[in-house]
């Protein structure tokens, strides 16, 4: 085109070149992998029978593309870079070399999550976490973030270029849910990677053994560290060979144990404990307790004074009021042991109706916990639709937003004034069949942003329904989880009230014990008191037998001499 002036001069001429050549349109991408993917894309709608073929370009922001031509309407994209994202583009090229405008989308590829997740050498304040490096990233700058927190306190992050990490300073007998996640130079995280442990709960430190007697000991231990505010106790278990294991608790780092067998060796055996019934590992030391000596032993001072009695004629006065004072006694411990039998009984029934009160409302937060569960599932699903229907819908915008820049393009195009497309016409005769082929690929357009429109508003009312029934779900999860909470707080009452009734329990039975040993030993000192005198009487009979007749003279002086001898 050039112009010409009224004298017949011309300016210089200047060319240009109009392209009517449709690009491909719904560019979708599929099996997107750490290091690949799947490009898929439709012809333009009238050129299904129309020879060509496609110009494809893949490159990464600030790189030289990568081109390739293909005839059919997919390219799969390898070797590829983790968590990198790409611009993709395609044009449609006719085989007299024309080619569109390009259509272009963007994707990133998936960045690994660290695998085979473990944790070793758990302490009581300590442990290593270890996982596999993510494949992929050997020549990838990136490094792990860690979280890792318990039950009602915040989450500590904490960062590592290795593949494994030491945690410290965690508080003993406690679980911990650990998370790891792969993190590149420009922020972009991979998805988490979940495990949970719980900390070793420490054992009673230098047990040791002190004031060892005849029939008790101390034993004594430090505190374990790292449990000053939580609720704990210890138990103590000790047996002699041969004879049942007696159990008893203290809250206090030492202990005495009484009712020991005089020149008997034990064994002891101390753990800690904690609310919740979890036991650290046994710890355990020996002890043997004194020898009894003749002289200090009570039975023989009794018989000494038993004979003097019978011989001056009181023994039996003695033995029948020793007789009845420990029938007395053994009767009242009898009665007390009936009382504490029934008040062990009684806690016993209470312990029992408690406990089926606390499995009723356990039972239901089971199923409570179920339903939750359940729901959140189906939350999970349909915040997972609701983003793909997100996703879908961005990329019809996005069409439509192509499609409309060019109908305006073209309706540009189309608007040129009349009095230019006459100089046109008259310098070029340029057919009416291009303005013609201007108006149908115009009105094509048209309607292809309509139906773009359509789908967009269909799209748009999908994700409005599932987001109502994302509402409706959230609303029941928390109605559920008030109920959970609710039903959490009678648990624990019940857990309180069994806890109590179950101490009661166990100091009636400390006590049923004691009495019940108390009575055995009044049973074994009446029957060694009765055997004693049976013994003592025969003595006397035998002693009146061979000095019948003799001097009272003779008597006194054995009197005096058994009274000489337990003096010395």
């Amino acid at each position: 085109m050039a112009t010409e002036g009224e004298d017949g001069s011309q300016s210089r001429w200047i060319s240009a070149t109009l392209s009517t050549v449709v690009p491909p349109r719904v560019l979708k991408i599929d099996h997107l992998e750490e290091t690949s993917f799947t490009l898929h894309w439709s012809k333009a709608e009238g050129m299904q029978k129309v020879p060509q073929r496609f110009f494809i370009s893949n490159c990464i922001p600030g790189t030289d593309p990568l081109t390739a031509v293909t005839d059919d309407c997919h390219k799969i994209f390898s070797n590829l870079h983790p968590g990198t994202e790409y611009t993709v583009s395609v044009a449609t090229v006719l085989s007299n070399g024309e080619q569109s405008e390009p259509v272009s989308t963007t994707v990133c590829t998936i960045l690994p999550v660290p695998d085979q997740l473990t944790v070793d050498s758990v302490d009581t304040t300590s442990a290593t976490v270890s996982w596999s490096q993510s494949p992929g990233l050997d020549h990838t700058q990136h490094h792990y973030q860690i979280s890792y927190r318990c039950s009602g306190t915040e989450p500590h992050i904490t960062t590592t270029s290795s593949p494994s990490i030491t945690l410290c300073d965690l508080k003993p007998a406690t679980e911990y849910s650990v998370t790891v996640c792969t993190v590149l130079e420009n922020g972009k995280q991979s998805q988490l990677v979940l495990t949970t442990f719980t900390t070793v709960l420490p054992a009673p430190d230098q047990l040791t053994v002190d004031s060892v007697d005849t029939t008790s000991a101390d034993v004594c231990w430090n505190q374990p560290p790292g449990l000053d505010q939580t609720q704990h106790h210890y138990q103590i278990s000790y047996h002699c060979p041969g004879t049942e294991v007696h159990i008893t608790t203290t809250s206090s780092p030492s202990i005495t144990l009484s009712d020991l067998q005089c020149g008997t060796q034990y064994s002891v055996t101390v753990c800690t404990v904690l609310e919740n019934g979890k036991q650290s590992r046994l710890v355990s030391t020996t002890l043997t307790t004194k020898h009894l000596q003749w002289w200090k032993r009570p039975s023989t001072v009794a018989a000494v004074f038993v004979l003097l009695a019978v011989i001056m004629g009181l023994w039996d006065s003695y033995a029948t009021s020793e007789r009845d004072h420990l029938q007395n006694s053994l009767n009242t411990r009898t009665t007390e042991r009936d009382q504490l039998q029934t008040s062990y009984n009684t806690p016993t029934k209470e312990r029992d109706q408690l406990q089926t009160s606390y499995n009723t409302p356990t039972k239901e937060r089971d199923r409570l916990q179920i339903s939750y569960n359940t729901l959140t599932k189906e939350r999970d699903q349909l915040q997972n639709s609701l983003n793909t229907w997100t996703t879908e819908r961005d990329q019809l915008q996005n069409s439509l937003n192509t499609r409309t820049t060019e109908r305006d393009q073209l309706q540009t195009s189309y608007n040129t004034p009349t009095k230019e497309r006459d100089q046109l016409q008259n310098s070029y005769n340029t057919p009416t069949k291009e303005r013609d082929q201007l108006q149908i690929s115009y009105n094509t357009l048209t309607k292809e942003r309509d139906q773009l429109q359509n789908s967009l508003n269909t799209w748009t009312t999908e994700r409005d329904q599932l987001q109502n029934s994302l509402n409706t779900r959230t609303t029941e999860r928390d109605q559920l989880q008030t109920s959970y909470n609710t039903l959490t707080k009678e648990r624990d009452q019940l857990q309180t009230s069994y806890n109590t009734l179950t101490k009661e329990r166990d100091q009636l039975q400390s006590s049923l014990n004691t009495r019940t040993t108390e009575i055995d030993k009044l049973k074994k000192s009446l029957n060694t008191t009765t055997m004693e005198r049976d013994q003592l009487q025969k003595e006397i009979e035998r002693l009146n037998w061979e000095n019948k007749g003799k001097c009272v003279q003779r008597a006194h002086l054995f009197i005096c001499f058994l009274i000489h001898s337990f003096c010395s």
